[in-house]
Formats: C-alpha cells, sequence, structure tokens
C-alpha cells in the first residue's frame, strides 16, 4: 500500500478515534441524563433501566472501538496496517474501506465466522 493510502487511512482513523474520545458518536449524554432521573413509577423504573443498559452497551462498544482505531493507527506506524494477521496476505483495499480496522483479509474472517458458527455456545 502506498504512504499516500495509508496516510490517508491514518488521517481517517485518527478524526474517528478523537470523535469517539470527546462524545460525538452516540446518544451517550442524553441518555446518561435520562439514566439518571429517579423515576417514580414502575413503567419509568423500567423504561430507565432500560436506558441503563443500552447507555452501558454504548460505552462499552465505544471503548472496543477506541482499542480497535489505536491498534489500526499502531498497526499504521509499524508497517503492519492492511496484512491479515491470520495468512499474512494483504487484506484488501476495498475491505480497509469498509472497515478500517480490519485484522483479517476476508478469507480468513469467512474461516474464522464458520469455526465459531461450529463451536457450541459456551
Amino acid at each position: 500500500m502506498d504512504e499516500r493510502t495509508l496516510a490517508g487511512f491514518r488521517k481517517f482513523l485518527e478524526a474517528r478515534l478523537r470523535g469517539l474520545l470527546s462524545g460525538r458518536y452516540g446518544p451517550v449524554s442524553d441518555l446518561a441524563y435520562t439514566a439518571q432521573v429517579n423515576p417514580v413509577d414502575s413503567a419509568d423504573q423500567a423504561s430507565s433501566n432500560c436506558d441503563q443498559q443500552l447507555l452501558n452497551a454504548i460505552r462499552y462498544r465505544n471503548q472496543q472501538l477506541v482499542q480497535e482505531i489505536r491498534s489500526a493507527i499502531q498497526r499504521i506506524h509499524d508497517g503492519e496496517f492492511g496484512i491479515s494477521y491470520m495468512c499474512s496476505n494483504s487484506i484488501g483495499l476495498e475491505r480497509l474501506q469498509a472497515q478500517p480496522a480490519a485484522l483479517l483479509c476476508i478469507r480468513c474472517q469467512g474461516l474464522l465466522e464458520t469455526l465459531r458458527r461450529r463451536l457450541p455456545a459456551a
């Protein structure tokens, strides 16, 4: 992958990381407010609990995204960006454009998903 393409990915990933860290993505602030309101009846309590669970799920997913993006930025610096961890082949520009933090090429990702479907649920 050429330097210009890598720079474009790095710029995109850094902007996405800044957005996640600033709270720009996701309705976290609105949900945080509604989850803190003291409910007066059981319907309000149920709604508040649902809001809290959703807020926790969004925060958890954002934390995962931050880790994935930081890892992708580090792979750019290390010269490993765009290389599949399983087979060491190129991940492919189209896949990286759709999923810039991808660790696996489409073939390896398919194999991994097939294995996950075959394993019993824990």
